[in-house]
């Protein structure tokens, strides 16, 4: 046997090497594997009318700031639904699909605002890429925020901010903001149909939960990319930049930022309200897991008593969901909801003042459990009222202020209200949400920053036969879009209710005091 290895061995060498050779040869001949992704000239008729960057290039996203990393668009047949994704995770799946994250891109409200900006301008489609690298990020990505269509749709596109849209970040620019964020989707990609994840599991893992990529996306920066939001002239009226949206940096401001509890901390919290219970006793450990649930504050959305119309609200049901299954975990995300809400807000009375005709109230709107002001986000449609009442010593209202009127949808114009503006050029009020033709920002009144207060005074006038004790009733209200732009862009009668953050009663033994 030794011998015919000893006698054998030359050839054998000589085959190896040969192998080897071949191999190499064969690895420097062969072509190189095409870059993943699309090339922007692949895509017919794609418009381009807001020129090149600094350095030359094209900008295929703008004006949103969302990019893929190697610059290529993407092919959306490789990008599979979240319903895919289901069948190896479906805890977060079904904590994700009644989610706002899920429906950021289709529901119903979002649409017809987009639709209602595009036809302002000749470029307004183009001009929606704005709105859709953070709403619909699949849509921008595949080249079908455009006004040909040549781009064909897939499931994917329509679910908003997906599986695959967070889990593929590598950087965010929270400062920048409008959708700053670089995705690595293109590379990406390969390891998402079942074969390769069955064939390669640990591949998938490192393309999707990379080191980098769950460092960023467990922080603030990575939540900040799209909620700020700032006008310039790209996309609107503004000849300075315009702040609307300053959620990340009222979070990076705060304490909250200073004791690390993160945007996460909260909203991906299993329970979110209990979260919160817990930070406001001082307990700042992090949750035990973090969910897929992005609970947020648009109660609308979660409405079931709304019945068909929040189906139409929603923009239909997720790929992946029955009928059935899509009711029972919007109503489980929508207890969690209205729980978070009325953990944020609450009211005192700071001083009140009997003089010879008058009754001074001083009544704080405390923000106590929200990282960021109240309200927040871009709030010239969500905002936030203060209702106050005093009853004298029969029982008698002497004063009424900020009533909800449920059949018009209209709140007293007189209320103490904390929204923003939208101005035009000429200063006037934009009622519906014109993004484009907006060219200044005002507020009412600013938010409520995180641990702070806002104190509303009311001087109220008494009547010679008023006399005290005094019953004061406080309720704060919030509400996620006006009446007008329900009737001018949604194109409805639909009525949205006000949700009760908080209430509070205060009774004064004081009397009036007598005229000398």
């Amino acid at each position: 046997m030794k011998r015919q290895l000893r006698a054998n061995l030359p050839l054998l060498m000589s085959g190896i090497l040969l192998g080897i050779a071949a191999i190499i040869v064969f690895n420097l001949l062969r072509p190189a594997p095409p870059e993943p992704g699309v090339d922007l000239a692949d895509i017919p008729f794609y418009q381009l009318p807001f020129g090149t960057d600094g350095n030359g290039a094209e900008r295929p996203f703008w004006p949103s700031r969302l990019q893929t990393e190697n610059g290529r668009l993407v092919d959306p047949s490789k990008i599979q639904s979240a319903a895919a994704c289901a069948m190896c995770h479906q805890r977060e799946f079904d904590e994700w699909a009644p989610s706002l994250h899920a429906i950021a891109g289709r529901d119903t409200v979002y649409e017809r605002a987009v639709e209602t900006n595009e036809d302002l301008h000749r470029d307004g489609i183009e001009k929606a890429r704005f709105c859709e690298g953070c709403h619909a990020p699949g849509e921008v990505l595949a080249g079908r925020t455009n006004r040909f269509k040549s781009v064909m749709p897939s499931d994917a596109e329509t679910e908003g901010i997906s599986c695959v849209m967070c889990h593929t970040a590598t950087h965010a620019d929270p400062v920048e903001g409008n959708g700053a964020l670089t995705l690595a989707v293109n590379t990406g990609v390969d390891q998402l149909s079942n074969p390769m994840i069955l064939a390669a599991p640990r591949d998938h893992a490192r393309a999707f939960g990379a080191t980098q990529t769950n460092t960023l996306i467990a922080s603030a920066d990575f939540c900040g990319a799209c909620h700020t939001e700032n006008y310039d002239q790209s996309m609107s009226k503004a000849t300075t930049r315009q702040h609307v949206q300053t959620t990340f940096a009222e979070w990076r401001d705060s304490w909250y930022a200073r004791n690390d509890i993160t945007c996460q901390d909260c909203h991906m919290a299993p329970d979110p309200a209990s979260y919160v219970r817990q930070i406001r006793k001082g307990d700042i450990r992090k949750p035990e897991r973090y969910a897929h649930n992005f609970i947020g504050a648009n109660y609308l959305m979660f409405d079931t008593s709304l019945g068909s119309n929040l189906t139409w609200l929603r923009g239909g049901i997720l790929p992946g969901l029955t009928e059935q299954k899509n009711t029972r975990l919007i109503k489980e995300q929508g207890k969690a909801t209205n729980a978070l809400l009325r953990a944020a807000a609450g009211l005192t009375l700071k001083d009140s003042r009997l003089t010879q005709d008058r009754l001074i109230l001083d009544i704080a709107v405390q923000n106590l459990g929200a990282g960021h002001n109240l309200p927040t986000g871009v709030v010239d449609q969500k905002h936030m009222w203060l209702e106050v009442s005093v009853l004298d010593a029969t029982g008698s209202t002497i004063y009424h202020s900020g009533a909800f009127d449920a059949e018009r949808g209209q709140t007293d114009p007189d209320a103490v209200i904390w929204r923003e503006e939208f101005l035009d050029a000429s200063g006037n009020r934009i009622p519906d949400h014109l993004t484009f033709v907006t060219a200044e920002i005002s507020h009412l009144r600013p938010g409520v920053p995180p641990k702070g207060e806002d104190i509303a005074t009311y001087d109220i006038p008494l009547q010679d036969a008023v006399t005290g004790p005094y019953r004061v009733t406080a309720r704060l209200w919030y509400r996620v879009a006006t009446q007008e732009f329900v009737f001018n862009t949604l194109k409805t009668d639909l009525i949205v209710p006000p949700f009760e953050l908080a209430n509070a009663t205060f009774d004064l033994s004081m009397d009036k005091k007598t005229t000398p």
